[in-house]
């Protein structure tokens, strides 16, 4: 087993978490779920005032956002481990070893763990004691975070392919040649997978056939996971535009430009779609228009991916600065500092988020 450590923060010893009961799967995947609107469900049991409760600490920098279910905080490491840890105290359950980097977000679904690693294959492990169910085999790296909808697993490779796979076995249902490196996680919704790519080009793929339905090209690469909601998908570029496509008509609508190149992916609720950019800026757009609600400087190049918990917006910086904003005003309601930049998704449970940093730490925050 890994040797991680538990560093308990001023006065604080444990959490009185107690994360399982109410929900089997608090923060299953990237985003929350398989549209990956960001957005964390109403049943949260407190408010987050930005106190790190515990930490554990990796030997390697992290760049694989958590996920949380049935009370146990799944996350990759660059060490090439993936890791189950307990919501409640820290305590490590067990370490799965890869032969290179996990910067994929894993998912849980169905009583497995499945996630991408550099090197070049895509795992499924026993949620519970973190035995290989299946891998699958792609031709380079997959930073791709997986996203499970229907028994099957979707993600894309540095290879430059999307694939569907079957979840139970790990066997390959289709491949959908993209032709450019695809490091971007897909959403999934109503029968559909999006993702984009390297050369631009967001892809709406058939989820069972993998053929493509449409797709929109913009002007620089795309990197981030595009959300899903009220008919419309959203997504950022290289290009430093924001855009929204509407699915039922396959076009893009409208975009705006932020000023700088968009690496993180978009939350949607509450009438508003948020997102980061390169030269720091956090910033809120209207849904139904597009107009500008409110930005808000960071001081540092935004590649986290927000989470919306009761009414807060929280996602860190490359200052190592985790932020809560007011989602309705972008006012800074607490920051948290740590000693490396954060470009990971936090993920919500019911009384903590937790955030994974490139020092190595992954921290619980109530």
């Amino acid at each position: 087993m890994k040797k991680f450590l538990i560093s308990a923060v001023s006065s604080v010893i444990l959490l009185s978490i107690i994360c399982a009961a109410a929900r089997a799967d608090d923060w299953p995947t990237f985003r929350g779920d398989s549209s990956r609107t960001g957005a964390a469900a109403s049943a949260v049991r407190s408010r987050v005032m930005g106190t790190t409760a515990w930490q554990i600490n990796s030997p390697q920098p992290l760049r694989s956002s958590p996920a949380i279910s049935g009370g146990t905080v799944y996350f990759g490491s660059n060490d090439g481990s993936m890791n189950a840890i307990s919501a409640q105290d820290g305590r490590v359950i067990w370490t799965f070893q890869t032969d290179n980097w996990i910067t994929s977000s894993p998912a849980v679904s169905g009583g497995a763990v499945v996630f991408g690693s550099y090197d070049g294959k895509v795992y499924a492990l026993d949620a519970a004691t973190g035995k290989t169910k299946w891998r699958f085999t792609t031709h380079n790296s997959v930073a791709s975070s997986p996203a499970i909808a229907n028994g099957r697993v979707f993600f894309g490779g540095i290879d430059g392919n999307v694939y569907g796979v079957d979840l139970s076995n790990g066997w390959g249902k289709w491949t959908y040649k993209a032709g450019r490196e695809v490091y971007g996680s897909p959403a999934v919704a109503d029968g559909v997978v999006y993702i984009g790519n390297h050369d631009g080009k967001m892809a709406a793929l058939d989820a069972v056939t993998g053929k493509l339905k449409w797709r929109a090209i913009v002007g620089g690469p795309i990197t981030a996971c595009p959300a899903v909601a009220g008919g419309l998908l959203y997504f950022g570029s290289w290009d430093g535009k924001f855009y929204t496509a509407d699915i039922k008509n396959h076009a893009v609508i409208r975009s705006y430009d932020s000023g700088g190149s968009i690496e993180c992916s978009p939350l949607v609720a509450g009438g508003k779609v948020y997102f980061g950019n390169i030269k720091g800026v956090m910033t809120a757009l209207d849904e139904a228009t597009g107009n500008v609600a409110w930005r808000t400087e960071t001081g540092a190049r935004v590649a986290s991916s927000p989470c919306l918990r009761d009414g807060a917006l929280i996602f860190g910086n490359d200052a190592g600065t985790i932020f809560s904003l007011d989602a309705a005003t972008g006012r800074i309601l607490w920051r948290l500092d740590t000693s490396g930049s954060v470009e990971t998704a936090p993920a919500s449970g019911p009384d903590a988020i937790f955030v994974a940093a490139m020092d190595g730490a992954l921290r619980c925050i109530k």
